[in-house]
């Protein structure tokens, strides 16, 4: 066991939820990191936005792959047509 901080906690849950079979909300994930740590007796504030922050985080830092992931396509952008 280690000290971790809100923002170790809510990176390893949003990475167990990604391999879950019942995927969690952001608002389901954020509860449970209060919970977390109101178990130890410390106060958070943790919202769904909170979650949606460290998602996008690790999104751009290839720590997490999902849908907002970049679609890229190979074309001709001249061959384009109306």
């Amino acid at each position: 066991m280690s000290q971790v901080n809100v923002g170790q906690v809510c990176r390893a849950l949003i990475l167990k939820n990604e391999e879950a079979v019942q995927k969690l909300s952001n608002e389901e994930l954020a509860n449970r990191v209060v919970k977390i740590f109101e178990e130890q007796e410390v106060e958070v504030r943790t919202s769904a936005a909170c979650i949606a922050w460290y998602k996008n985080d690790m999104r751009k830092k290839g720590m997490l792959v999902g849908k907002s992931q970049p679609k890229n396509i190979v074309l001709d952008l001249d061959s384009i047509e109306l």
